[in-house]
């Protein structure tokens, strides 16, 4: 049987679980499987771009309340693309204070927060490049990137928590080994795909306005 839906989702995880009395449960473990992808998948299908324009004087901006990970932060300035350097919270205050002003040299987050130095002195284009949480799958939302990708960690992320949930470790042990060797494989082909000589496209998705000035 194909998994190419929310629906199909919910029949195979029963079928392997070999159970058809979890009807009601069966969306709990795939909640918890989407949790759990948010904290173990990078791929390039959910790495995208969130755009903003600085403002004078502003140097702290919201990050966008999608992301999970953030991969890097560049601007543009006279059509060329800068990349802007990460520094912890205690480094950037030591190396540029709060009165330098200027061109992002540097950025750090602090909470849903990020800070850039020197405090921008004018529009300068920034791009946040992160990786975003998926989509999580309803009777509403059948399908997302992750699903129609991998379908295979969501069904054995599934039958691993079906198996907690029923506490049966055999089976545990086997949907647990399943996803990882999944996760391993894709996680591995993404590191592969990074040296290929293939192009990265990011996404962009939303509007500029997704990563915006503290208190907009």
């Amino acid at each position: 049987m194909s998994i190419s839906t929310y629906a199909e989702l919910k029949t195979s995880v029963a079928n392997y679980l070999n159970r058809d009395d979890l009807t009601a449960i069966i969306p709990d473990f795939i909640t918890l499987t989407e949790n759990r992808l948010n904290r173990d998948l990078r791929v390039r299908i959910n790495l995208v771009r969130s755009s903003t324009t600085t403002t004078a004087d502003e140097d702290f901006y919201n990050l966008p309340a999608d992301m999970i990970e953030l991969r890097n932060v560049t601007y543009t300035s006279t059509g060329n693309n800068y990349a802007i350097g990460y520094m912890s919270p205690e480094s950037i205050s030591r190396e540029y204070g709060t009165s330098i002003s200027g061109f992002p040299r540097a950025y750090t987050t602090i909470g849903l927060y990020i800070k850039f130095s020197p405090v921008p002195d004018a529009a300068y284009t920034i791009d946040v490049n992160y990786y975003q949480k998926l989509t999580a799958l309803s009777t509403a939302i059948q399908t997302n990137d992750i699903l129609d990708n991998f379908p295979s960690l969501y069904l054995y992320g599934a039958c691993r928590e079906g198996a907690i949930y029923l506490n049966d470790k055999d089976q545990f042990e086997r949907f647990a080994l399943l996803y990882n060797e999944a996760l391993s494989d894709i996680l591995g082909s993404e590191e592969s795909a990074k040296y290929s000589g293939t192009v990265l496209t990011m996404t962009v998705t939303g509007d500029p306005g997704s990563l915006v000035r503290r208190g907009a």
